[in-house]
């Protein structure tokens, strides 16, 4: 056991250089999951919108809005309206 918590502890602090490296890491959870999210829809499909986030993240509707509305507010990302569907926003890192 005493092992586990080491190697643990060892990606732990790993995965806290890999943020920090990044810029991300004084976003709150929230916010680290909309963008983890956001990542793996963009590597997966090339394209990313709000939709696709609540469903992937698990998060609610108005969480994902409220979180995408800070990450905006810190230029983290930008939206654009869809060009197939005007009710839907697409999410880019700016």
């Amino acid at each position: 056991m005493t092992s586990q918590i080491s190697e643990f502890s060892f990606y732990l602090g790993k995965l806290k250089e890999i943020e920090k490296h990044l810029k991300i890491h004084t976003l709150s959870p929230n916010e680290k999951k909309v963008v983890y999210t956001m990542v793996e829809l963009k590597t997966k499909n090339n394209i990313c919108n709000i939709t696709d986030v609540v469903e992937v993240s698990g998060m609610s509707r108005s969480t994902v809005y409220k979180t995408i509305k800070k990450l905006t507010a810190k230029k983290v990302i930008s939206l654009d309206q869809s060009p197939t569907d005007k009710r839907e926003s697409l999410i880019k890192f700016s």
